[in-house]
């Protein structure tokens, strides 16, 4: 499975924000949608009780009123009496009505039905008999009975509204503990998601920050390797172009060093020595001038000399890790170059050598080597004592 790998850092970035941003989105959205339905719920509820309390206590005061116009009806026998009876009962009826459009519960809507039969009844009853007749003075008895249904309507209404209140506590729980575990199941996975991506953007730069620290303290051997977005790992590629080629910058000055200073050490000593010659008066006498001149000779060539041999000191210092060219080298060839090259000093301290060398072949660094005779050589030279009787090699 090949993972996803952005071109960006800015684009690992906005995904990293992306991902951590959206489960809190989501819980965001979950618990507003969750809210948002339990106050919905609870208004609804509110609402629709108290709609069917104000239209209870509406039936119990037209019952009650609709009581007192029939029984002064019965008594007084007059008509207006009656009309206001009529106006009473039509809004008895307009609000029965309106309370069958609610959710009533079963014994509620029960009630109701019956509460509307037995009114019908009555008004049908005051409606075809005179005032004075003997079933509008027996109808009147019925009012108690309907004012006693929309009294009970009126209580399972109030009951209603406690049970409304405890569903929506539970519902406000349930909606809590929701909130709850979303919180401790995203928080974790959001903060598991910032570390994470963190890591993502802070390892490539570190790798980088690591690489130009090891260029800075000269240490080309490691390769730079970054991983990450695709211009980081370009970058990462550009930084070990510049390592190698620092690297062989590096390697090429240190050559180049090492053969200035073999190069110039060797005739130099040649010089130095030649210089001892004439002051010694190996070669003959000299004129006081010419004597000056010899030692003005050998004290320059004396300091060159040290200056030279800092210079490869130097040289052989900054190359950490100087890196071997190696063949097949003749260690004769290379002895009997030295020695040449060291004929005059040689003869300087009046040393006799005798050469008794094997045809010897080894896979090596020529120069190198060269370089480690030549030392050798020079400090034999050096420490050696005058008129030794001879060397062998």
């Amino acid at each position: 499975m090949k993972f996803y790998r952005p071109k960006s850092i800015l684009r690992l970035i906005l995904v990293g924000f992306s991902l951590v941003a959206l489960p809190l989105i989501a819980a965001l959205v979950v618990a507003t949608v969750s809210v948002d339905r339990l106050m919905s719920h609870s208004q609804r509820t509110l609402f629709q009780s108290v709609l069917i309390t104000q239209s209870s206590q509406v039936l119990v005061e037209a019952i009650t009123a609709m009581e007192r116009n029939a029984s002064q009806y019965q008594v007084l026998g007059d008509d207006v009496l009656l009309d206001v009876y009529e106006e009473n009962h039509a809004r008895f009826v307009d609000t029965a009505r309106s309370l069958e459009t609610l959710d009533l519960e079963g014994e509620q809507r029960n009630l109701l039905e019956e509460l509307r039969i037995s009114e019908d009844e009555v008004h049908s009853i005051l409606g075809n008999y005179p005032h004075d007749a003997p079933e509008t003075a027996a109808v009147l008895s019925r009012f108690a009975g309907l004012a006693q249904t929309a009294q009970e309507i009126l209580v399972d209404n109030q009951d209603l509204i406690a049970r409304g209140v405890e569903e929506i506590q539970g519902r406000s729980k349930n909606v809590q503990r929701t909130l709850v575990v979303q919180a401790v199941a995203l928080v974790p996975a959001a903060l598991f998601l910032t570390v994470f991506f963190a890591v993502l953007i802070a390892r490539p730069i570190k790798q980088v920050d690591q690489a130009i620290r090891r260029l800075g303290d000269g240490q080309f051997q490691e390769s730079v390797k970054v991983t990450g977005p695709r211009d980081l790992e370009q970058l990462g590629e550009r930084l070990d172009w510049l390592r190698n080629r620092l690297l062989e910058l590096e390697q090429e000055k240190t050559k180049f060093l090492q053969r200035v200073s073999h190069n110039l050490k060797t005739p130099l000593t040649a010089i130095r020595e030649g210089a001892e010659l004439l002051d010694d008066k190996v070669v003959g006498e000299l004129n006081e001038q010419q004597r000056e001149i010899a030692g003005i000779l050998k004290d320059s060539s004396l300091q060159l000399q040290k200056l030279i041999e800092n210079l490869l000191d130097f040289s052989m210092m900054r190359s950490r890790a100087s890196s071997l060219f190696r063949s097949r080298v003749e260690l004769k060839t290379i002895i009997e170059s030295v020695l040449e090259d060291h004929k005059v000093a040689m003869l300087s301290h009046k040393l006799d050598l005798r050469l008794s060398l094997l045809p010897i072949s080894l896979a090596g660094d020529k120069e190198k080597l060269r370089t480690v005779v030549d030392n050798l050589v020079s400090n034999a030279i050096k420490y050696s004592p005058e008129g030794a009787p001879h060397w062998v090699l």
